[in-house]
């Protein structure tokens, strides 16, 4: 048996992902209640915690997610979202979450979603799965341009870190980061500061 939960602000949500899961015999609904309920204290007996938690965190920022896992840490979370900026997407993921699925296409497929996730598998929906790869071929493309010692500037300017934190890490001159940040520009097409961690984010949280 499966032990299923549902976080979700809407009511009629919460009753049509239960009726498609109960369907099945194999699935067994062990929680349902709304989001909003996560933010209180928890008194709910479960003799049988959940295997899967299908989470829509409307209303709430994704790290929601991070608050749900440590009431539930032994459970994969599995979000039904009609939100797919890649900022949220990438944030819930930091927080927990292993799929993440848009909610408004994906319950013909939520079977199939449900035991791959329950299982430990990522699913990702079709328009977030194109987005982290072309940013992952992108960031392979912009680090080949690149030799070791400027990547590893470009990685330090993305994570955060100033011109004199990183010619601290790096153990070099302030002057010499600032003609390498120049090189790095000039190899990658870009003019900012802004462009260079927008085109390293992604490694960097990745941890590249």
């Amino acid at each position: 048996m499966i032990n299923i939960g549902i976080i979700d602000p809407d009511y009629a949500s919460r009753k049509c992902i239960r009726t498609l899961l109960t369907k099945q015999n194999q699935y067994e609904i062990v929680i349902a209640f709304e989001v909003d309920r996560i933010t209180l204290p928890l008194r709910i007996d479960i003799s049988y915690p959940p295997h899967l938690i299908l989470v829509d965190f409307k209303g709430h920022p994704p790290r929601i997610i991070r608050k749900i896992k440590e009431q539930f840490p032994h459970a994969n979370m599995l979000v039904l979202s009609d939100n797919l900026q890649m900022d949220v997407v990438q944030e819930a993921i930091r927080n927990g979450a292993l799929s993440y699925l848009c909610k408004a296409t994906c319950l013909p497929n939520l079977l199939l979603a449900v035991l791959t996730a329950k299982d430990g598998g990522s699913v990702l929906s079709p328009p977030i799965s194109k987005h982290v790869l072309g940013r992952i071929f992108r960031a392979n493309l912009d680090e080949e341009l690149l030799t070791a010692r400027e990547l590893q500037i470009a990685r330090g300017i993305a994570a955060g870190l100033s011109y004199q934190g990183v010619a601290s890490e790096c153990q070099i001159a302030l002057d010499t980061v600032r003609a390498y940040v120049k090189r790095i520009y000039r190899k990658l097409n870009i003019n900012s500061k802004g462009e260079l961690i927008v085109r390293f984010r992604w490694s960097v949280q990745a941890g590249g």
